[in-house]
């Protein structure tokens, strides 16, 4: 949508509709729309990383002046393939951004019960890819950053990572809110809703 795509071939798509983007064959976990540069999702957790690698690589060897952007949650940091797509970027100074949108629970589990280190901006340092930790619920910040980031990987300066603080209201999956299973507290819940 923030893309131009048609709402309602995306609404079709959901629907598994031949009027959808994909045709009808992604659904909604993988919906595809080259026509505005979504060369598809995946839901394998993380496996649109290297996709966007891939798009950023092919972007710099057609001397594009275009930017790959890839979202994942920090579930995602987890995954070996973010590390070699951190890596394969930095070695090429492809123009992709890396956005983890950290919620901080990895479907059922809090972040730190999955990561020795939280701090996942800081995991891309070792890569020589710059990273920065962002308040994810302000917009301005969010729109600063990122076209400041953009901006520096159009100029040949590489790949970045940009973590987006955040919170789900809701639980992993469904209307619920996940208090009844002891993940989090309604405090914690509450908290984040009044900001």
């Amino acid at each position: 949508i923030a893309k131009g795509g048609n709402i309602k071939a995306l609404m079709a798509e959901l629907y598994c509709k031949e009027t959808g983007c994909s045709k009808g064959k992604g659904g909604s976990m993988h919906v595809a729309s080259s026509d505005v540069g979504l060369p598809g999702s995946s839901a394998i957790v993380g496996g649109t990383i290297p996709i966007a690698v891939g798009a950023a690589l092919a972007f710099s060897m057609q001397e594009k002046d275009a930017v790959a952007v890839v979202f994942f949650g920090d579930g995602a940091a987890s995954e070996g393939v973010f590390y070699e797509s951190l890596n394969f970027a930095s070695l090429k100074k492809a123009p992709v951004i890396f956005v983890c949108e950290n919620n901080l629970y990895c479907t059922h589990l809090s972040v730190a019960a999955c990561l020795a280190d939280t701090d996942i901006y800081r995991k891309s340092e070792v890569f020589g890819v710059p990273g920065t930790r962002i308040d994810g619920n302000n917009v301005i910040e969010v729109y600063k950053v990122a076209k400041k980031t953009i901006e520096d990987a159009r100029s040949g300066k590489g790949p970045a990572l940009i973590e987006c603080m955040t919170y789900r209201w809701r639980g992993h999956v469904g209307p619920h809110d996940d208090l009844d299973k002891g993940l989090r507290s309604k405090e914690e819940l509450e908290y984040w809703m009044n900001r």
